[in-house]
């Protein structure tokens, strides 16, 4: 309990344990897909994703309940408000109630956000700490509904979806910046960049990373919808 509970700071992005855990979520969210295509009925893949998802949010809430009982819990941290985290505690809703805008919204985070989070964690505890697998448990959870909608469902997106995604992320981080200001915190990583070597380091500082965010939000979303219209692209372009 102790190796599962006490801090032990040991996490190096792109070691042993990096690339074991990719892997496996990597796999485990391929396996999933293919017994959601071959195997399961419409009814047992939204009973069985939905399932999945509530084990991801309840680990996520476990961190919440557990550090304010020890009396470890820091507000400007612990609170539920970093977009995978948030993402999380909606996917079971989203499963369970078929809302298929919200997902085709939450998708476009998911891909192009927070599943950049398995190639450059932002994580500081090794297994078998509490933090490090919450931390591979919801990132794979929200990634596998993300592609569990077109790979099993058969949804498809259009720019709508994406004009959407990119409105709703707005609002969201409109919402958390005075939130972020009066907590000294940086949830969404809207005052500050993220800890460790990530992305953003190529972005330049802030607030121009902020910028570059929206111009690399809105070039990524569009390349992501482009797919799901390529039967109306004319036959002479294609031929091309």
């Amino acid at each position: 309990m102790e190796a599962f509970l006490l801090e032990n700071g040991n996490f190096e992005n792109y070691g042993l344990e990096h690339l074991v855990c990719f892997s496996s979520c990597i796999l485990g969210i391929f396996l999933m897909l293919y017994i959601g295509k071959k195997h399961w009925s419409d009814d047992q893949n939204k009973l069985y994703l939905t399932i999945i998802c509530t084990a991801g949010a309840l680990l996520q809430l476990f961190k919440v309940g557990y550090r304010y009982q020890v009396g470890y819990f820091d507000v400007t941290n612990d609170l539920p408000l970093h977009l995978c985290n948030i993402l999380t505690l909606l996917m079971p809703f989203v499963v369970w109630f078929n809302w298929k805008k919200l997902w085709g919204i939450t998708f476009f985070w998911i891909i192009a956000g927070c599943a950049q989070a398995i190639f450059t964690p932002t994580l500081t505890e090794s297994m078998p700490h509490y933090e490090a697998l919450r931390y591979w448990v919801v990132h794979a959870v929200i990634i596998l509904v993300a592609l569990h909608g077109i790979v099993v469902f058969n949804y498809k997106l259009t720019f709508y979806d994406a004009f959407r995604s990119i409105l709703a992320m707005n609002i969201l981080a409109a919402i958390l910046y005075p939130i972020n200001v009066a907590l000294q915190s940086n949830y969404m990583y809207l005052n500050a960049k993220p800890p460790g070597k990530t992305f953003y380091d190529l972005l330049g500082t802030w607030p121009g990373y902020i910028v570059a965010l929206e111009i690399i939000v809105i070039v990524l979303f569009t390349m992501m919808v482009l797919p799901f219209y390529k039967d109306k692209i004319p036959a002479w372009l294609k031929s091309k």
